[in-house]
């Protein structure tokens, strides 16, 4: 069982670490929540990196997807 459980975690990571797309989301994230509150603000954790689209793998796609999502959200607070 701690086999199985070890092996998943690892099948997870290899689809999460590393990824462009995420990456530039996280990035992204942070960047457009400074837009809103300020330079000098401290970004918070960034939502888990969504599915990207059709024909959208790299990292400037999920900068893009990430700047405008954490412009909206630092505009609700």
């Amino acid at each position: 069982m701690k086999k199985i459980i070890i092996l998943l975690s690892l099948i997870f990571l290899s689809f999460t670490w590393g990824d462009p797309f995420c990456e530039g989301w996280d990035e992204g994230y942070c960047q457009g929540w400074e837009y809103v509150k300020g330079e000098f603000s401290v970004c918070p954790v960034p939502p888990i990196c969504p599915i990207p689209g059709i024909n959208q793998t790299g990292y400037r796609d999920g900068y893009n997807r990430g700047f405008l999502r954490g412009r909206k959200d630092a505009q609700k607070q």
